[in-house]
């Protein structure tokens, strides 16, 4: 326990922390580069991104009266209707996914070492196997719902829509929390402390989530789409929180190494 209470080396993943920081890095970037060039196309390639869509057909069963949508809302997903953007998003989309999942399992195989050489209270643990089954579910929404358009196929759509929603928001929280007691406490960025930032990361991440999911269906599609937007970047940067974690070699204080204590003393 001596040893235990002067620190923790930082532990390596199933890529080295040279690729595991490419990949997280490239995942972020082509996730928000496609969003961003599509939302440009859906905002000033004109066309029939401004034309009328009706809805009615898809939602029969929910709906006793005409939806029609007055053109593309500036959501993220309006970046798949149309052609050359469909393409762009389809492509980007699908590549993200991949390489989030690539990233969550990875980074979900450093936490587990790190929590094991911690000595750290079993919840942890749970929360973060629950994080790498967040991070997975994300991915595959992401690849997923470019076969979905919400013009073609609005309640698939939807669905995984929502799966990529309430599973970035559960990755970066999961993470948040298996790590949270392990992480060096005294690590800073911009002269703000790492574990600091997280938090109010985590508390943005909800309430974009909330008001992405509950603002289009009050009639609110702007603020929604703002939030979406949000929940995007405050995710992305949730996700960047974590390079700290591919410093192979670092080593962390155990200042906080209390639960290893409580977990073996009698």
């Amino acid at each position: 326990m001596g040893e235990m209470s002067a620190g923790v080396a930082i532990t390596p993943g199933i890529m080295s922390a040279k690729m595991g920081r490419r990949t997280l890095f490239a995942a972020v970037i082509v996730l928000i580069g496609t969003s961003v060039i599509t939302q440009a196309f859906v905002q000033f390639a004109g066309g029939p991104r401004g034309d009328s869509i009706d809805l009615t057909d898809q939602i029969k069963p929910v709906a006793d009266h005409p939806v029609i949508i007055d053109g593309l809302d500036p959501f993220i997903s309006s970046g798949g209707v149309y052609e050359p953007e469909k393409t762009i998003f389809t492509i980007g989309l699908s590549l993200s996914g991949v390489l989030f999942m690539l990233v969550g399992v990875d980074f979900g195989v450093r936490t587990h070492r790190l929590l094991k050489s911690t000595e750290a209270k079993p919840w942890r643990m749970i929360a973060n196997i629950l994080g790498i089954g967040a991070a997975i579910s994300a991915g595959f929404g992401m690849i997923m719902i470019t076969f979905h358009p919400f013009n073609i196929s609005l309640v698939m759509h939807i669905f995984y829509a929502m799966q990529i929603f309430y599973s970035g928001f559960f990755w970066v929280l999961f993470s948040f929390l298996a790590r949270s007691a392990t992480d060096d406490k005294e690590l800073k960025w911009q002269g703000y402390r790492i574990t600091k930032i997280r938090k109010v990361i985590v508390a943005i991440v909800f309430v974009s989530l909330i008001g992405t999911i509950y603002g289009p269906p009050a009639g609110y599609m702007l603020l929604g789409a703002f939030f979406e937007w949000m929940l995007l970047f405050s995710a992305m940067a949730g996700m960047l929180s974590n390079l700290p974690a591919y410093d192979e070699g670092r080593i962390i204080p155990l200042q906080a190494s209390t639960e290893a204590s409580t977990n073996t003393s009698p």
